[in-house]
């Protein structure tokens, strides 16, 4: 099989395990070390294994968790993840999800089957993804048509296209997919605050009261997606560096947003609205933004303490048991935020995030505990 390049030191993949023993000396104030970092990502899964909300499922929830697991089985290369991944995948026999009204939901998991299939190529891993995007190929529907009608979609729903394409090395899947993000970017991109509307009803709601909302979680789901498909979309396209001029755009009014205490609140401009921390949102703007430093289209001295102070915070809002607390629970925009709120999708963000921070650190970029 295929191995990843690792991104850590050989003494941290020895600290790795799986079970309930975890030496809390080196969780304490080890937010910067990579044996820390892995360490408090196995307590995340660990939770995860021991307290699933369902014993089987497949739809957006589930298959974000999957998506963050993988992104840190590539940061570290640690065969129990990839056995992880791949148990799901077959007991589910590589079928997309379950959202039958929501298409783009649908495609979730898939991004585990594919990125699956670019370490062990089998055809079984993607024949029924495949199968559910040529019928979208075939019908070309509009954006809004095919469901993505939400800034969630660009995240679960545009880089399985984009992976596919360059699984099978057919432009067809990279158009669609190019064409349905900006179709729905056209709609629900505001150009002056360089944020996303949720979806039309919250576009409708800021042009009809004068106060625009954007809420945190639907603007991390945007700014998570970006990186997915920079990864697999050709350097040379035509919209490539449409993308990054998008990313950098965003990643400079997150920052701007961001709160003293490295969370930022759900509603982006207006945090007094709803003060308590969220970290599902938080988490999703720490993994792009790290990952701009770590791929070098943000600059690191501009960026790197805005990932330190929300890599903190993250860092301590898991609790003992691996649970990350102050996750806001399924919604379409700002809410109340309870610290036991925790969800699936919450712990596969934060792994997310921990993944490029364990690049950073591995790339010597990190880090200054000290730095206030």
């Amino acid at each position: 099989m295929y191995k990843l390049k690792l991104f850590i030191f050989l003494p941290a993949l020895l600290f790795i395990f799986f079970g309930n023993v975890f030496c809390q000396e080196v969780l304490e104030n080890s937010e910067f070390t990579s044996i820390g970092i892995i360490s408090k990502m196995q307590l995340v899964n660990q939770h995860f294994l021991t307290n699933a909300w369902k014993n089987s499922d497949r739809n957006w929830v589930r298959g974000t968790y999957y998506t963050g697991l993988m992104a840190f089985y590539k940061s570290t290369g640690e065969e129990a993840l990839l056995r992880q991944a791949e148990n799901w995948a077959k007991k589910h026999g590589w079928r997309t999800g379950t959202e039958w009204t929501e298409p783009p939901n649908r495609l979730t998991c898939t991004q585990t089957y594919l990125d699956l299939y670019f370490i062990e190529p089998n055809e079984a891993k993607i024949k029924r993804t495949k199968s559910f995007m040529d019928k979208r190929l075939k019908d070309q529907d509009s954006a809004f048509e095919a469901g993505y009608d939400y800034a969630d979609a660009l995240y679960v729903g545009i880089p399985p296209y984009m992976m596919m394409g360059k699984a099978k090395n057919e432009e067809a899947y990279i158009k669609y997919g190019n064409r349905i993000f900006w179709e729905l970017a056209a709609e629900l991109y505001d150009n002056e605050n360089k944020l996303f509307y949720r979806d039309i009803k919250a576009r409708g709601k800021s042009e009809t009261n004068g106060v625009k909302e954007f809420w945190l979680r639907g603007n991390g789901w945007v700014m998570a997606s970006i990186p997915k498909i920079l990864e697999n979309l050709p350097s040379d396209h035509q919209d490539y560096s449409k993308y990054v001029e998008l990313f950098i755009g965003m990643a400079q009014a997150l920052k701007s947003c961001q709160n003293e205490d490295g969370f930022w609140r759900t509603d982006l401009l207006f945090p007094e609205h709803f003060p308590s921390p969220e970290s599902s949102g938080t988490a999703f703007i720490t993994y792009g933004i790290a990952w701009g430093i770590n791929h070098g289209y943000l600059n690191r001295e501009e960026y790197l303490e805005v990932v330190i102070k929300a890599w903190k915070a993250l860092y301590h809002a898991v609790d003992e048991d691996g649970k990350v607390c102050w996750g806001q629970l399924i919604s379409r925009d700002p809410g109340k935020v309870s610290k036991n709120d925790s969800h699936e999708y919450v712990s596969g963000a934060f792994l997310l995030a921990g993944s490029e921070i364990l690049k950073l650190t591995a790339n010597g970029e990190m880090i200054d505990p000290n730095l206030d």
